[in-house]
């Protein structure tokens, strides 16, 4: 059992330990960690489940649980969640609030085995001196990165490293532009070489370039996608939905194997199981590894932007030209009635193009494509748009939103 730092988390960790106390479980507390830690603990360790008390980067009067089975194996994605859902509500009135005595509780530090498990992924004597800026957003990241870097020839710059569950300078979700302001506005400061912002529990990273211009988890997996296949193309790896076409191109040069996954970790991380692949990348700042127990991990992902910055010699902006060639809008999202009814009606719309709806529903043009799909966590339609010019973007945006508006009235 392992939690983050919101205010609610170490009651709530506090009855789950209970409950399965109660069901004659060992119990082992791990800590204040990330989530990918709890991966790591699931996959190294004896253990047949793994919890983190998280609710990640949402606001900061939301809790939840993040589970995994022995292995790192997730619960999610395929209705296990929802399973779990239904057998709590057949329990109804049996329900009851436990007496909390966790003198049985065992405590285990796994911070240091953690931070040699990361390291592993690179040749730290190949890291060159840089200077970093990271932005903990008052989340549980702070003291991650501060114990990882100790030996890394890297001038830490370090904003919010304070875990505070109120989150006092901004929501920790770095893939809103308001959140990573802050650090962008650092990097250029200090002149820096890069930025890196984490979300609530550490799990998910996103870059800011020398310049302070942010990068999108689309850039950040093409990135190392070519990394990972310039070093072996045979390797079979993993993109969710929503990636951009510059991870398209990658793919494409190298002649790679590789797979779109629907979005969503228990998702993925089943499909990288199912494939053997080597790795996977989310546009969400999410980035998977074979060799990490097939799960995800911010500062792993991180750590590897490093490496490769080093040894290419050139500025991650420079890096990173090849892969920005189109334009995209920040994820929208819609409250509506009736969201299949909404996606329905914009495929009969747009019948005459390219349609799929393996995710949501995709609409591909050579110009231009768009998901429009349910949120997993939140009551919601997200829309992502992708071009290859500004005009376009602009006009189709203009066009899906009034869309989206108008079909939502006509279904109410």
């Amino acid at each position: 059992m392992g939690r983050d730092c919101r205010l609610s988390a170490p009651s709530i960790q506090q009855a789950v330990c209970q409950g399965f106390l109660d069901a004659g479980c060992e119990v082992t507390d791990v800590g204040m960690i990330a989530t990918d830690m709890k991966c790591f603990v699931a996959g190294a360790m004896d253990f047949d489940v793994a919890i983190n008390v998280t609710a990640s980067h949402n606001p900061k009067e939301w809790i939840g649980l993040k589970i995994d089975k022995r292995g790192g194996e997730p619960v999610g994605g395929e209705g296990e969640v929802e399973e779990i859902g239904v057998i709590v509500q057949q329990m109804g009135a049996q329900w009851h609030l436990p007496t909390i005595d966790l003198t049985a509780v065992k405590y285990l530090d796994v911070m240091s085995d953690w931070i040699r498990h990361v390291l592993s992924f690179v040749e730290v004597d190949k890291i060159r001196p840089m200077k970093i800026v990271v932005d903990a957003g008052n989340g549980v990241a702070g003291p991650i990165v501060r114990e990882l870097f100790k030996g890394l020839p890297v001038e830490l710059v370090e904003m919010y490293f304070e875990p505070d569950g109120n989150f006092p300078n901004h929501l920790p979700s770095p893939i809103e532009p308001e959140n990573t302001a802050d650090l962008r506005r650092k990097v250029v400061e200090e002149k820096a070489d890069l930025g890196m912002a984490f979300d609530g529990d550490a799990d998910r990273v996103f870059l800011v370039d020398n310049e302070g211009q942010s990068v999108t988890g689309s850039e950040m997996t093409a990135m190392i996608l070519d990394e990972i296949l310039t070093q072996d193309p045979t390797r079979t790896v993993l993109y969710n939905a929503i990636c951009g076409w510059n991870v398209r191109d990658v793919v494409e040069r190298h002649r790679a194997k590789a797979l779109r996954t629907k979005v969503g970790h228990g998702f993925i991380k089943k499909d990288m199981r199912r494939y053997d692949a080597y790795f996977a990348g989310e546009h969400s700042g999410h980035y998977f590894f074979k060799d990490n127990y097939y799960c995800d991990s911010g500062v792993i992902a991180a750590m590897l932007v490093i490496l490769l910055v080093s040894q290419d010699g050139r500025k991650l902006s420079e890096v990173l030209v090849p892969h920005r060639q189109y334009v995209q809008i920040l994820e929208t999202n819609f409250r509506v009635g009736e969201p299949r009814l909404v996606m329905d009606r914009l495929a009969e719309k747009f019948v005459h193009e390219e349609i799929d709806w393996f995710d949501g529903l995709t609409i591909k043009t050579l110009e231009w494509w768009a998901n429009i799909r349910p949120s997993s966590n939140e009551p919601l339609l997200r829309l992502n748009i992708e071009a290859k010019t500004s005009d376009v973007l602009e006009r189709v945006r203009v066009e899906l939103i009034e869309a989206i508006k108008q079909l939502d009235q006509s279904s109410a």
